[in-house]
């Protein structure tokens, strides 16, 4: 027996209108991506010859609204899925056991996989559509992923294709791979320039997912002082009061929130820290107007 969501998928592509006048059909375009909303429902319809993209988002998700309103109703992406690939769609709040067994950490996090659900690569964050499909297209062809990466690596001292492999293995959590090539990022060049700076502020974002509050906090100190008037320096700032709040320290999240603000007045996360420092103060939003 047919899923819904399977059913609903046949009648998106086959979708007709029938003319009064005489049989004559004429079929309506597409205007989103089609796709199915579990793992097993996309291999059964990718069979042996397509692989498998599933976007792994939230109801909550910036960048995933992003990614349905201006990606998967673009036409040439739409094609794409079409022709190519298959779509599956997976509300990992929903079906967490999913996005467990990928490691998906962040949203919009989109794993390209073969017949057999291993992976490929992912993509973790929001591409337009021209740079999208290019991605998956040279996943597909065995370009730019973390096995390919590795080969370019060996004999190599190109810190940014270091970054760029240490970054695969923190999204694929296997924080302890990621660390290596960090650290070797930060050995290989001026401890103080931009890719430093990058793979400082990683290593102390994967303490944060560790939940090492106490660790991740002092490294973000650490960036704050070795990076002053830097967008490090800046961003270090504003992960401190993150980490006070999900430590659940309120006094704490709510002063460093406010201390954020009052350093970088101009930031664009100043609308983002105003807004956490209503909820963590319990004010409501009739209550500002």
């Amino acid at each position: 027996m047919r899923t819904v969501s399977t059913i609903l998928l046949v009648l998106m592509v086959v979708a007709t209108v029938v003319v009064s006048c005489g049989q004559k059909q004429v079929q309506e375009p597409l205007t989103e991506a089609p796709f199915y909303t579990t793992l097993e429902e996309g291999k059964q319809a990718a069979g042996a010859d397509k692989p498998i993209l599933m976007d792994f988002y939230t109801d909550w998700c910036t960048w995933c609204k992003k990614l349905n309103a201006e990606v998967f109703t673009d036409s040439a992406v739409i094609d794409y899925f079409v022709n190519n690939v298959v779509l599956v769609k997976i509300n990992a709040e929903v079906d967490s056991a999913t996005a467990k067994a990928y490691n998906v950490s962040g949203y919009p996090t989109l794993v390209l996989v073969d017949k057999d659900g291993n992976e490929i690569d992912r993509i973790v964050g929001y591409l337009p559509a021209d740079e999208f499909i290019q991605k998956v297209d040279d996943y597909q062809n065995g370009v730019g992923t973390l096995e390919d990466l590795l080969g370019q690596a060996e004999g190599s001292s190109d810190r940014e294709l270091f970054l760029e492999i240490a970054d695969k293995y923190k999204y694929r959590g296997a924080p302890d791979d990621a660390k290596v090539w960090f650290e070797k990022v930060i050995a290989e060049g001026d401890p103080a320039d931009s890719l430093s700076g990058e793979s400082r502020m990683s290593l102390a974002d994967m303490l944060r997912r560790a939940k090492d509050y106490a660790g991740a906090r002092d490294a973000f100190a650490q960036i704050a002082k070795d990076f002053k008037g830097t967008t490090f320096a800046e961003g270090a700032d504003i992960w401190t009061a993150i980490v006070y709040r999900q430590e659940g320290d309120t006094a704490k999240a709510i002063a460093a929130f406010e201390n954020f603000i009052a350093n970088y007045p101009q930031s664009e996360d100043v609308e983002y820290a105003t807004e956490q420092i209503k909820k963590l103060k319990g004010i409501k939003e009739e209550e500002t107007n």
